[in-house]
């Protein structure tokens, strides 16, 4: 089978799900290609695959619009086949809302969703999580993948199913798009950290961060608010306006944490209390589906 992984990643959570995606289908001996969609991305031709997967992260309970907009303008065959690893640092569920455009479009397009499943990543806004917090997430993400390929290879039909109320939600939160392009005004550099690396600008997925004429560092209104620039700055040098003081400054190292021995993986208990909470409902269901089909 040929397959086809498009996704569109702010800070990288997206990227490593699709890695790893691209290695589980490797061992089954699937020929997967992986593109990534970026500001100046050119249309691909879905025609050669047989399945393609779309990934992306949750922003305010909605598809990116850089990524919705790049699959609007693609030449989509009849009768393709397609699946959705979508991802957010939440498991509430408003976020079931979220692939609503992506589904019409492959409707309009005569091709069938054959899966859709909701990754867990940690928060790249807000709060920084906990190493074994983090573990914990790739672990049950890792058996997530097991039961989205199994469903997939088997035929087992699986979309998250959303409702008219959360639509609508859904639906007035786009209005961040909108946000974005007026928070962009208020980011702002500070030159006593600013080393002058460039990585924001070489980094940006869309292409919105430039030098001007004063050879300064400004931020245009092709904002995605990925947090991407905030997040990889080595020297914490970027301010981002109205949402400065829930900044998190500081990729995480997914590899190096989940391959270290010493991080335990055990950081939700069964009487979590506060924001947690809503992953013992997702760590539950991950369970009991991995059992039905692997033990």
């Amino acid at each position: 089978m040929k397959i086809l992984l498009l996704y569109y990643t702010g800070t990288y959570n997206t990227k490593y799900l699709t890695n790893l995606l691209k290695n589980k289908l490797e061992k089954k001996l699937h020929n997967v290609d992986i593109f990534e969609v970026k500001g100046e991305s050119k249309p691909i031709d879905l025609t050669p695959y047989d399945l393609i997967g779309l990934g992306y992260p949750i922003y305010a309970f909605n598809t990116p619009k850089i990524f919705y907009k790049y699959l609007k303008n693609l030449k989509s065959p009849a009768n393709t086949h397609y699946f959705i690893y979508k991802q957010s640092g939440e498991s509430i569920n408003l976020n079931n809302a979220s692939s609503r455009k992506i589904k019409k479009l492959i409707n309009k397009s005569e091709g069938t969703l054959v899966n859709e499943q909701h990754y867990l990543m940690p928060y790249n806004i807000h709060f920084r999580y906990s190493d074994e917090c983090v573990k914990e997430i790739l672990k049950y993400d890792n058996m997530l993948m097991d039961i989205q390929l199994y469903e997939i290879r088997n035929n087992i039909h699986y979309v998250i199913k959303s409702n008219p109320l959360y639509n609508y939600i859904s639906h007035v939160l786009s209005i961040y798009h909108f946000g974005a392009k007026l928070n962009h005004s208020f980011y702002k550099i500070d030159m006593d950290k600013c080393n002058n690396c460039k990585k924001c600008i070489k980094e940006c997925p869309t292409k919105n961060i430039f030098i001007n004429k004063k050879g300064q560092i400004n931020f245009g209104p092709k904002c995605e608010m990925c947090m991407r620039c905030s997040f990889i700055c080595p020297n914490n040098a970027i301010k981002i306006g109205m949402l400065e003081k829930r900044k998190v400054n500081g990729p995480y190292n997914l590899e190096e944490i989940n391959n270290n021995l010493s991080i335990s993986d055990s950081f939700i208990s069964p009487n979590q209390k506060g924001f947690f909470k809503c992953y013992l409902k997702t760590y539950n269901y991950i369970q009991t589906k991995y059992y039905k089909y692997f033990l």
